[in-house]
């Protein structure tokens, strides 16, 4: 069974090997997991020339395929195989060949949407690595007074609200996240250092979470995320411009007022997941220390009116403490402590 399915690009052959097993690394690790499910299956890559430049896949297989001269460095010629003629996205031209091979007992219907699927996702990282280019070079030069490096375009918003939205180069407009997607970017973000799909589903689902459930999941997510999401570990490229990162970093620093702007209110408050509400109560410290150290009328007013602070009863009375007899600003604190009170 080949179902030959064309990608490309352009350069010399090692050039184009190489750009290849950047684009296909994450793609075709998942895939594998799908084609040894199977079983007796081998994946394969090729160049334009037929040179076999990748394969994996059962054990078995690949012994078999060796037989036959089925191996890196050896020429199969497309006009013997055929292709479907995709193309590259930004050029047009032919870079190489994604194979799914096997006995016939194997073949089934999903085979070739399963590979279609993955070189569409290969082309798909080769166009936003594309755009991604261009739009750094039209970046102006970082500012001396940003608080962190960030990844180039991604951005990230999950502060009051339940879904994440996304907006960044090589995305259609900002994208709306689903609840699940939106905990499990937050904790891909938390952990820059990466997670096992083992230690990702534990997280989300509990102790009986499944790694099957979590790389399903992985998989949906890379749809959106394409090359910013890289596995073994599962991590993101680089660290995200997100909203929820940016507001503790200026807590951290010192810079409540500002904080407080970049904190429109909790970290996903409905999400259960442990590490999102760990991160999500974190953060409300942090400000909220921050502002009750300053004694400082005008943030401590700002705060029991915001969403993360209006409940807070300490700091309501310590701002009456604070503010002058006259001050119009008594009247609303009062009636806001006499709340709390009843509550």
């Amino acid at each position: 069974m080949n179902p030959w399915v064309a990608i490309s690009s352009t350069g010399d052959r090692r050039g184009r090997a190489l750009r290849l097993a950047r684009a296909h690394d994450a793609v075709l690790r998942e895939l594998l997991e799908d084609v040894r499910s199977e079983g007796q299956q081998v994946l394969l890559v090729c160049d334009t020339d037929g040179t076999l430049l990748w394969i994996d896949g059962d054990q078995q297989m690949l012994d078999d395929a060796t037989g036959v001269h089925l191996q890196r460095g050896a020429r199969w010629s497309e006009a013997a195989a055929g292709t479907n003629a995709m193309h590259d996205p930004v050029t047009g031209e032919l870079l190489g060949v994604l194979d799914l091979s096997g006995p016939l007992q194997t073949a089934h219907p999903h085979s070739l949407a399963l590979v279609t699927a993955a070189a569409r996702m290969v082309e798909g990282m080769l166009a936003w690595r594309s755009a991604e280019r261009v739009a750094r070079q039209a970046e102006p030069a970082p500012s001396a007074f940003a608080i962190a490096p960030a990844a180039a375009g991604l951005r990230i918003a999950v502060l009051g609200r339940d879904r994440a939205v996304l907006g960044g180069v090589g995305l259609a407009g900002d994208v709306v996240l689903s609840r699940r997607h939106s905990e499990l970017l937050v904790l891909l973000a938390l952990r820059p250092e990466g997670m096992t799909a083992e230690e990702i589903a534990i997280a989300l689902y509990g102790d009986f979470g499944k790694p099957v459930t979590a790389r399903a999941e992985l998989s949906r997510l890379r749809r959106v995320l394409g090359p910013r999401l890289l596995a073994e570990p599962y991590r993101l490229a680089a660290r995200p411009r997100a909203d929820f990162l940016a507001a503790g970093e200026l807590a951290g620093a010192g810079r409540l007022g500002a904080a407080l702007d970049a904190y429109p209110g909790p970290l996903l408050p409905r999400s259960e997941v442990e590490l999102v509400v760990e991160a999500r109560e974190a953060l409300d410290h942090r400000v909220r220390s921050g502002i009750l150290r300053t004694a400082d009328p005008a943030l401590l007013h700002r705060w029991i009116e915001h969403p993360a602070g209006r409940d807070d009863l300490e700091a309501c009375r310590l701002l009456l403490a604070l503010l002058p007899p006259h001050d119009d600003r008594r009247s609303s604190a009062l009636s806001h402590l006499r709340r709390l009170a009843k509550s």
